[in-house]
């Protein structure tokens, strides 16, 4: 890709709609569908954003203010992962490296408790 070349960058929404795609499939978690719904018409490229790490985070706490959704919370951490990988069709890589981006080693024990249902090596 050469400078200038926004060709692979995903928008905001592209990002949240992709990450939820791979972290609530069915789309049975309600916190994951009022992300969806926030950010579907979010056509920012996700690089250009400021600080998308704080604007999801603070998103996922007022969808899901009692923290009880580790899909939502995964969501905001695929998006940011793949705001910059535009290889996203692994599920687990997607999810075990955007897991690792935003958690460390050491995700909340909730999420690694989803983490493991999935299938997703931490």
């Amino acid at each position: 890709m050469k400078a200038g070349d926004r060709q692979g960058i995903p928008t905001v929404g592209e990002a949240v709609s992709k990450a939820a795609a791979l972290c609530d499939p069915e789309a049975a978690d309600s916190a994951v569908t009022a992300l969806l719904e926030i950010f579907e018409d979010d056509e920012r490229p996700a690089t250009a954003v400021d600080d998308l790490v704080a604007e999801l985070g603070s998103t996922v706490g007022g969808v899901d203010p009692e923290g009880d959704s580790p899909a939502a919370a995964m969501v905001a951490a695929a998006a940011i992962w793949l705001a910059t990988n535009i290889d996203a069709d692994d599920r687990e890589r997607v999810l075990r490296e955007s897991a690792r981006l935003s958690f460390g080693d050491h995700p909340p024990a909730d999420v690694a408790e989803w983490l493991e249902a999935e299938g997703v090596k931490a």
